[in-house]
């Protein structure tokens, strides 16, 4: 067993899921978004990093709608990162001593190319790391946008109709 610092940068608000041989790490997260953890490690140990955007899930449009409305309409809105494409990054490890990865996501800069760049000092295999292309997030994220359009010329025609009728 070695320790292994694993650092993990381009995250902000993305919330990975983070794993080592199948249990989930508890990362924390510095000022500027980034994530890292002290952890023991075996040689050949996997470190797997997940990263979906919530609008792959199956209620993906009661939960936006909910948020719509939380966010009274859309203005309040807190402004978060939205994946261009969805990461699944898989890393093989055979730590030394004083062992220290840096894992950059690159959130989909560029159509073609890899998802991250792992920047380690002992020998590292990353196993998955292509880009995956999904239109389902494309078509939802559309969706998503033409229903809040469609509710804000509702609540207008509301509005005038309410204000037609008090004159």
């Amino acid at each position: 067993m070695s320790k292994l610092n694993i650092k993990i940068n381009g995250i902000r608000s993305l919330n990975p899921v983070v794993t080592l041989d199948g249990k989930k790490l508890k990362m924390k997260t510095n000022d500027f978004g980034n994530c890292y953890a002290d952890v023991d490690v075996a040689d050949g140990a996997e470190l797997r990093i997940v990263c979906w955007d919530s609008i792959l899930s199956p209620l993906w449009l009661i939960w936006e709608m909910i948020s719509f409305v939380l966010s009274c309409f859309g203005i309040f809105a807190l402004g978060r990162e939205r994946l261009l494409r969805p990461v699944d990054l898989t890393i093989v490890l055979h730590p030394g001593e004083n062992a220290s990865a840096l894992i950059k996501l690159l959130n989909g800069r560029g159509a073609e190319g890899p998802m991250a760049e792992l920047e380690c000092n002992f020998q590292a295999e990353m196993t998955e790391n292509a880009c995956i292309d999904i239109k389902t997030l494309k078509r939802r994220r559309t969706i998503a946008l033409l229903v809040k359009i469609a509710a804000w010329v509702a609540i207008i025609g509301t509005a005038i109709a309410v204000a037609a009728n008090i004159l």
